[in-house]
């Protein structure tokens, strides 16, 4: 049996390190793009299939820093709101609901589109392994 303490901070660990492991797919699916790119006359491009791919992963990363802006910007304003009607630093305070849901939609958006960007990825390598290997 656990607490409802206990069960919000196994939460807040284990979205913490969703998070976390999102951010690293992001950059190693940028560096799994990287490794397709080719050059020519010094102009460097990659795949047609890894745009997409990338332009996701892309947004995933700008969705993560937009979380916590977002979350720091929303506490800041609601707790210097607080401190302007005199709350005193130890003051119980209740925060509205809503206050956290753009950070959870962030939240929500970085996964489905790091999740997308790999399923992307996923095809077009399975491409490759098909076409070197003469597979369906």
């Amino acid at each position: 049996m656990s607490t409802l303490a206990q069960a919000r901070q196994d939460y807040y660990e284990l979205s913490g390190k969703a998070s976390d492991a999102a951010r690293q797919l992001a950059f190693a699916g940028i560096a799994v793009i990287w490794v397709f790119k080719s050059e020519t006359n010094g102009v460097v491009s990659v795949p047609d299939a890894l745009v997409l791919p990338g332009l996701l992963i892309v947004a995933a990363l700008f969705v993560d820093l937009l979380q916590y802006v977002a979350a720091a910007a929303l506490w800041g304003v609601f707790t210097r709101a607080k401190e302007r009607r005199g709350t005193k630093p130890d003051d119980a305070v209740t925060a509205p609901a809503i206050i956290n849901w753009p950070a959870l939609a962030c939240y929500g958006l970085k996964i489905a589109l790091v999740l997308w960007a790999y399923l992307c990825l996923g095809l077009y390598l399975r491409s490759l392994v098909a076409r070197w290997y003469d597979l369906p």
